[in-house]
């Protein structure tokens, strides 16, 4: 029979084999991503493509783009000079702040349908 010591020693050695396997496993694991990046850029460069072509943003993240997924407001008030519109949603935009701040009315810019 083994006693608790030899029990503990067993115990002691297995747990340093299940790290040096979970080490050797992270090591193939970056080696893989290594070799898998590699490949990626290759590819790239072969077929000059770019963060667009791939769906990234292109501002760093390596987010999918799915398309957006907001609704589609129409616009509701327009300025008659520019022709620039809005929806009537969010911050007033710079024409229709002057406008208003001129002493005219928001109805004024109401889009006729």
């Amino acid at each position: 029979m083994s006693t608790s010591n030899e029990l503990q020693q067993q115990i002691n050695e297995f747990e340093a084999k299940l790290t040096e396997l979970r080490r050797q496993q992270d090591a193939e694991r970056k080696g893989e991503r290594t070799q898998a990046i590699a490949a990626a850029k290759e590819l790239i460069k072969n077929h000059d493509l770019s963060a667009s072509d791939l769906g990234f943003s292109g501002k760093g993240s390596a987010k999918r783009v799915t398309g957006d997924k907001r609704n589609v407001v129409a616009p509701k008030y327009q300025d008659p000079v520019s022709g620039k519109t809005w929806t009537g949603r969010g911050k007033s935009p710079a024409w229709l702040s002057a406008e208003l701040a001129a002493g005219r009315e928001k109805q004024e810019f109401l889009i006729q349908h």
